[in-house]
């Protein structure tokens, strides 16, 4: 009778053992900690790192209709020019210059606008979807990037934003009108070729 009472007084003991809760948050065995309803905090990814500037050209007093010259257009092919300011939510008020190639087919336009309300940064910091690959223009690091059309289809514009100046970015994009004429490589290609033109002229200026 004595064993028999032992016996249930030691599985009463581990009972209450296994039971026990200490309070606290609870960790993943790697060491990750969760929130009391089970979800894991997420983590920041990296952003990409730039490379040194050359030197820093801020854009606040530069007209974006005189970083491409005479000989540039000429080169681009570009037949008219008009200066505007962007109306889109992320940039409203911000200066633009629109170039029109529209005297023969393919047609596009090509369009500088000077971001003075953040860096180049927020290109890598997965915030906005867009696509988007390092570049570097005439020794600046630069995001190369376009947004997916709707349901995934191509794109007919592609941006390099060029890192000039701390919390400052020169973007140049080109948009095509002619459907099907360039692949999205080639809209790249010719956006960081303008690009390029827009920051040797900005380097005269600045």
């Amino acid at each position: 009778m004595r064993s028999r009472v032992l016996l249930v007084a030691v599985v009463l003991v581990g009972a209450v053992a296994c039971t026990t809760n200490e309070p606290g948050t609870a960790t993943t065995p790697a060491g990750t900690t969760t929130s009391d309803s089970g979800g894991q905090t997420a983590s920041t990814k990296p952003t990409t790192k730039l490379p040194p500037r050359p030197r820093e050209i801020k854009l606040d007093s530069v007209d974006p209709c005189a970083l491409l010259t005479k000989p540039q257009s000429d080169q681009l092919k570009i037949d008219r020019f008009r200066a505007r300011v962007s109306g889109s939510e992320t940039y409203k008020g911000a200066k633009e210059c629109v170039f029109n190639v529209l005297r023969q087919e393919p047609f596009y336009d090509y369009g500088i606008l000077l971001v003075t309300t953040e860096g180049v940064d927020v290109w890598f910091a997965n915030k906005r979807n867009a696509d988007v690959t390092e570049a570097t223009v005439e020794g600046f690091g630069a995001a190369s990037f376009h947004f997916p059309g709707a349901s995934g289809t191509r794109s007919f514009e592609c941006t390099t934003a060029v890192d000039v100046a701390d919390g400052q970015q020169l973007q140049v994009d080109m948009k095509l009108t002619s459907r099907g004429a360039f692949t999205q490589d080639q809209i790249c290609q010719m956006s960081e070729e303008a690009a390029a033109m827009a920051v040797t002229t900005l380097k005269t200026l600045g």
